[in-house]
């Protein structure tokens, strides 16, 4: 599986995971607009380790996940971590979250988690 298929999948597992609690999962930050009520997630490129000169790289990947607007980041925190649990109580091999800040274009910062992947298994 390439690299490009796995981020294919990878999109597709998260919406299918978190259902209507996503507005958007996408490689594209200008997407990121979540909803009152819903989060975004941001698909970083992901980290590429080449253990030997043959075969595929071990892929790692990032995960962005914003919720709100810069006016209505109180709730933001219980919107991501209900996304996060709801992706690790479905099986998504999630190594880390990180408290972090997104900034969108010409509208502000918004309250977000980084949560960096353990390899995934998704052939």
């Amino acid at each position: 599986m390439t690299v490009i298929d796995e981020q294919h999948r990878l999109q597709s597992l998260l919406e299918e995971m978190l259902g209507d609690k996503v507005q958007s999962v996408s490689v594209d930050p200008q997407l990121a607009q979540p909803t009152p009520g819903k989060v975004a997630i941001v698909i970083e490129p992901p980290e590429l380790e080449y253990t030997t000169w043959v075969g595929p790289p071990t892929i790692r990947w990032t995960l962005d996940v914003v919720a709100g607007t810069p006016a209505t980041q109180a709730s933001s925190l219980d919107l991501i971590a209900d996304a996060i649990d709801t992706l690790a109580a479905k099986g998504l091999n999630i190594a880390t979250a990180s408290p972090a800040t997104f900034s969108l274009a010409g509208a502000g910062n918004l309250l977000a988690y980084q949560v960096r992947l353990n390899p995934l298994d998704l052939s």
